[in-house]
């Protein structure tokens, strides 16, 4: 648990070599990208890598060093076939450049908050271990993973939470952390490291996604804001509330973006998503750059983009499994906005203008008649999609009889058949895990007894608004683009893909991303600030249309047309600066923003602030121990609290985990919970039950007491005392022969 120097020195360095292959291969097959792109790109292929490489190795080593060293060497293979096919020695960035450019330094000033929260989550301080007021929940669960996945070696892996039952959970988000547990690290740098990479990913790999899709960097700088730094009119409502404006900070979940009593349930991207849940974060540092390769790929031409976007596409369900579906939403919609014209455009955007009242009506008849949840939901919703599907094939058969096949299958049909990597992944663990709960029917995600246009009005805020207008406004070409948000979120407000209701915003989260767009494209037009980021599209459109037919020379001619064109824009902007209007406009710009972001940028506060004790020091002296002198495959016998240190901290397995982690998968407990308390209660008259789950060691701590009426005297009398801190007692079970 704790490493050492030296350990921590080895999984950097491995963590750091599978970096420089994702680096190889980022410019080996993306030489016509910036510099920036590709080192973002690159290091998403690196984690990626790290993720996937040991796993067809695990099955016959084990998650084992072996396993590592051999995934290290695929790797290294990998890059250098990159590297030889595409003609290039050694990779070539040219970062002068990059340094210069304001985007960079906020973004990096946003990465090293995000590090400092994570390293502020997992703190080790008084002889225990704190976390924050986001992580209190579900760290202890990805820690048990991490811990597990490196100990018991077992793959595929199991529950240790609920031994004997597949892993089916997207573990690779943590099975990059086990990979460095494993190098002697401690669990702080293996936990730490990975996140770190991956929230600058995320924060870069967004950044170069809306600059190319909105074709402006102003404009994507405020996406980007209206992104991480969303919360809605939160604020508003918690003023409303209690008149102790400092329960925000002391309080445990009192922010303005996560108010339940209000009913503020659209919560901070950066805090709630990316900090707690290590799947969603993994998922989308992979999602934003398949988004990238995606959008060159079928709206600028980049034919062989398709593939590069389809792997990394087909790698996602283990990673992230609501992103792996988003995406695949997100390519079907472009696929049939390729085909649509001004009038379909106009279409759809009646359909929004009619839906939006239309969703409202319907939540208040399910509602009076009790149906919010009911099978049908699932079924007219993919009836509607399906229809949406068949209209998709038809215009693109169509289009292939004008143009012929090929065109088509060298473009979408690549995407196709290299999404077909994610098939044996959802047929060996994604389905396997569906279950009871899983994929029903349920309307209007968690409105609750708001009015639907109420409730998004005030979670959504501003930035709704302006995405709304945004999206009504929006010409044929850019509509197109923000497209995707239509079906996604269509389809989680009438499909559910695990039992909690909430969890569905992980794909509201993938449809908000096109909003922001939107928004931002919006805000631009509203302060008629736009005419520069038109032109520079006109150019990269033109570019993409003839730089290929007539190559060097009208390729050369548009770049130094664009350079120009940002070079009168900045004289243009500096001469300008210090008029009433512009300081007007720039006036109205801000207050917009600060009301967009007041609300995020409080929860953000109050993050930082944030300290829970998760684990105590006693708790950490038990695990010091187990970790000495339980064999690993060990099964312990304990309560079902979520802050199980011998689960979470040594990676030894338990017979019955926390409710909260095993519901929510789907998981069937409740004969190992009912177990659990018969063991404790009643000892002696458990011989068999302790046969039956291969109970190796029984724990006996404030937990157990308060959870259960524990037998002492039984357990004193049938077990072995290994361990007693005065509090803590850890007996071993050994041999049930001679029970009496």
């Amino acid at each position: 648990m704790l490493g050492s120097f030296s350990g921590n020195v080895l999984a950097m360095l491995l963590f750091l070599a599978f970096q420089c292959c994702g680096l190889c291969v980022s410019c080996s097959l993306l030489q016509g990208e910036s510099a920036g792109v590709r080192t973002v790109l690159g290091s998403v292929c690196g984690s990626v890598m790290l993720q996937w490489f040991p796993v067809p190795f695990a099955f016959f080593l084990g998650f084992s060093v072996p396993a590592q060293l051999l995934a290290l060497f695929a790797a290294g293979m990998c890059a250098a076939l990159c590297m030889v096919k595409c003609g290039i020695a050694l990779p070539k960035l040219r970062l002068a450049g990059f340094w210069k450019r304001p985007y960079v330094w906020g973004i990096l000033l946003m990465g090293a908050f995000f590090g400092a929260l994570v390293w502020r989550s997992f703190l080790w301080a008084d002889g225990g271990i704190y976390s924050s007021q986001a992580t209190y929940g579900d760290m202890s669960m990805h820690l048990s993973f991490i811990t597990s996945l490196a100990r018991q070696g077992t793959f595929p892996p199991e529950y240790s939470l609920l031994p004997g039952v597949r892993l089916c959970y997207p573990f690779l988000s943590d099975s990059i952390s086990a990979s460095l547990y494993l190098c002697g690290a401690s669990l702080k740098w293996a936990y730490f490291l990975p996140m770190l990479a991956a929230g600058g990913q995320v924060f870069f790999g967004f950044w170069y996604f809306a600059r190319r899709l909105l074709g402006d960097g102003k404009k994507a700088a405020v996406a980007w804001v209206l992104f991480f730094f969303n919360g809605g009119l939160g604020l508003f409502w918690f003023l409303q509330g209690r008149a102790d404006f400092t329960r925000m900070f002391t309080e445990f979940y009192q922010t303005p973006t996560n108010l339940t009593e209000e009913n503020i349930r659209w919560v901070n991207v950066v805090v709630d998503m990316m900090l707690p849940q290590r799947a969603t974060l993994f998922g989308w540092a992979v999602l934003f750059a398949a988004l990238y390769l995606l959008y060159r790929a079928a709206f600028e031409g980049r034919k062989k983009y398709f593939l590069y976007g389809g792997v990394l596409a087909g790698l996602l369900p283990m990673i992230h499994t609501h992103s792996f579906l988003a995406l695949g939403m997100v390519s079907a919609a472009w696929m049939l906005g390729s085909f649509l014209s001004g009038r379909g455009s106009k279409i759809a955007k009646g359909m929004i203008l009619l839906g939006l009242p239309g969703m409202a009506v319907l939540q208040r008849i399910l509602q009076h008649i009790g149906l919010t949840d009911a099978r049908g939901l699932m079924v007219f919703a993919v009836a509607v999609l399906g229809i949406f599907a068949a209209l998709t094939v038809g215009m693109a058969l169509k289009s292939a009889r004008q143009t012929g096949l090929k065109p088509l299958l060298n473009t979408w049909g690549v995407l196709l058949a290299a999404l077909l990597l994610a098939l044996p992944q959802l047929c060996y663990w994604t389905f396997h895990q569906v279950g009871e709960g899983f994929l029903r029917g349920h309307f209007a995600w968690v409105v609750g007894e708001d009015g639907y246009l109420e409730f998004y009005g005030k979670n959504l805020g501003v930035a709704g608004l302006l995405a709304l207008l945004g999206m009504l406004t929006a010409g044929h070409e850019q509509f197109v683009k923000f497209l995707p948000a239509l079906p996604i979120w269509f389809l989680a407000e009438f499909v559910e893909f695990q039992p909690n209701d909430y969890d569905n915003n992980k794909l509201l989260y993938v449809a908000f991303i096109f909003l922001c767009f939107a928004a931002a494209d919006l805000f631009f037009r509203l302060f008629r600030l736009d005419w520069k980021g038109r032109l520079l599209a006109a150019l990269h459109r033109a570019e993409a249309r003839y730089g290929r037919r007539y190559k060097n020379a009208v390729s050369a001619s548009l770049r130094e047309a664009e350079s120009t064109l940002r070079a009168a824009s900045d004289a243009y902007g500096a001469a300008h600066a210090k008029s009433g209007p512009h300081r007007i406009r720039g006036l109205l710009m801000g207050l917009v923003l600060a009301l967009c972001i007041a609300s995020a940028a409080l929860t953000m506060g109050r993050e930082w602030v944030s300290r829970y004790e998760l684990f105590g020091e006693g708790a950490v002296a038990l695990v010091a121990y187990a970790e000495e002198n339980l064999p690993a495959d060990a099964v312990i016998l304990t309560d079902i609290r979520h802050n199980n240190e011998l689960a979470s901290l040594a990676g030894r397995s338990v017979v019955c985990g926390s409710p909260t982690f095993l519901f929510f998968h789907g998981l069937d407990y409740y004969a190992n919970e009912q177990a659990a308390r018969q063991m404790y209660e009643f000892p002696r008259e458990s011989a068999a039950l302790f046969t039956e789950y291969g109970v190796d060691y029984v724990l006996v701590s404030d937990f157990e007491r308060a959870s259960y009426a524990v037998d002492t005297a039984g357990l004193d009398a049938l077990f072995e005392k290994i361990y007693d801190d005065g509090s803590r007692v850890l007996y071993r079970t050994g041999s049930l022969e001679g029970w009496a």
